[in-house]
């Protein structure tokens, strides 16, 4: 079992420093930039730095290809002060002259883009560094897990000029070491996210889900795809079921894999049991309705859902993998198991369904935990700060 957890203690000192410093007369200007079709939790992060540095008093522009996904999720941050920049398909012969002329009009001293694993290599950095943006950072929000050692090439040659790397926990940074990116070009910034609005509580929201009061009730968010491992949270369900034969098992987000996924609970005789409630704009309130919360994930780089559910005081059971075994502290916060096994999956979810005590003492050890390590306030912070250190370096700001 991994036992990593290298996220920094509290340390009240340097977040004063790194709160002032975000406080300066005139902190840099910030281009955030994805190439992405679907930003998914990549944009939430997004979005959070965006408009925690806009609360600071930082001009800030999102870069984006502006398809429905990711127009969905940024067009809101315009409200919030936010100027937004669209451009076309990153494959474009226009892309790379948008990027451009933008940086242009309206001058950034930072550009910030944020990849999957970044190998795809559509110019952001590259023509940032050439117009002169005084500091190329990229954040890699998903481990190197590729064995085409060919593909590696396409990494190299989009990180070559980005002055630093940024990724999102430690277990995930190992993997870009172990292909060639040099350890001092890189920092990990823990993701984190910004605390629940607020709380309808257990009956509210069972009410909005139609699940009875006293029915135990498993939880996952995410989108449905084959990363997320939710088919083999279903093949745990009959397993689960025997044991607890009024389970309700609610899986909220939605993706590719929803017809396939209802087509497997119905084969395996639970689709009774379990909920495909789809992409719900509410689903931070509706962790309410659950008693524990599940994240079969097969890769991570550090995931944003299993936070939200430490900061609704939940118990999670997760996959070790990268990223998920730097957040979940196993018996402590909730459990770990391996990736792709149904069985150790049913057996750690009816450990903690099953103790109602350990179960809240779990919750509250994640509550905590979120709030040591994994805050927006806490991330927003030291993103600024490797900002700060680079623009240092360059001699741009002292």
């Amino acid at each position: 079992m991994t036992t990593l957890l290298s996220t920094p203690p509290p340390d009240p000192a340097l977040d004063l420093l790194l709160d002032e410093a975000l406080l300066l007369d005139s902190p840099p200007s910030v281009h955030l930039h994805t190439p992405s079709a679907d930003p998914s939790g990549m944009g939430v992060h997004m979005r959070c730095l965006a408009e925690g540095y806009v609360r600071r008093g930082r001009e800030v522009t999102l870069m984006y290809w502006a398809n429905d996904q990711a127009e969905e999720l940024f067009a809101p941050a315009e409200t919030h002060g936010v100027r937004l920049a669209r451009l076309p398909h990153p494959r474009s012969t226009e892309y790379g002259a948008r990027i451009a002329q933008d940086l242009r009009r309206h001058p950034s001293d930072v550009f910030h883009v944020h990849a999957g694993t970044g190998r795809e290599n559509f110019d952001g950095a590259r023509v940032a560094a050439g117009v002169g943006v005084p500091a190329v950072v990229q954040t890699l929000h998903l481990p190197w897990l590729l064995r085409n050692r060919r593909k590696r090439v396409g990494l190299h040659a989009a990180l070559a000029p980005v002055d630093r790397v940024v990724t999102v926990s430690e277990r995930q940074r190992a993997t870009y070491e172990r292909i060639g990116v040099a350890s001092r070009r890189m920092v990990t910034v823990p993701n984190g996210v910004a605390p629940r609005a607020a709380s309808p509580g257990r009956d509210a929201a069972r009410r909005a889900l139609g699940l009875t009061p006293r029915q135990p009730v498993v939880m996952t968010v995410g989108r449905l795809t084959v990363m997320k491992g939710q088919r083999h949270l279903l093949d745990a369900v009959p397993l689960l079921r025997r044991r607890f034969p009024d389970l309700a098992v609610v899986l909220v987000g939605d993706g590719h894999l929803r017809r396939a996924l209802t087509e497997q609970a119905d084969r395996l005789g639970v689709g009774r049991v379990v909920r495909l409630v789809g992409h719900r704009t509410d689903a931070r309130s509706l962790l309410d309705a659950a008693d524990v919360f599940v994240l079969p994930s097969l890769q991570e780089g550090m995931p944003l859902a299993a936070l939200e559910a430490m900061d609704a005081g939940l118990p999670v059971v997760g996959t070790d993998v990268v990223g998920t075994s730097e957040v979940v502290e196993h018996d402590v916060t909730g459990l770990l198991v391996p990736p792709a096994d149904p069985e150790a999956l049913a057996a750690s979810l009816a450990q903690v369904l099953s103790e109602p005590v350990r179960r809240r003492r779990m919750g509250a050890a994640g509550r905590r935990r979120y709030e040591e390590g994994f805050t927006d306030a806490r991330m927003i912070a030291r993103t600024a700060a490797v900002y700060d250190d680079v623009l240092a370096r360059t001699g741009v700001r002292t």
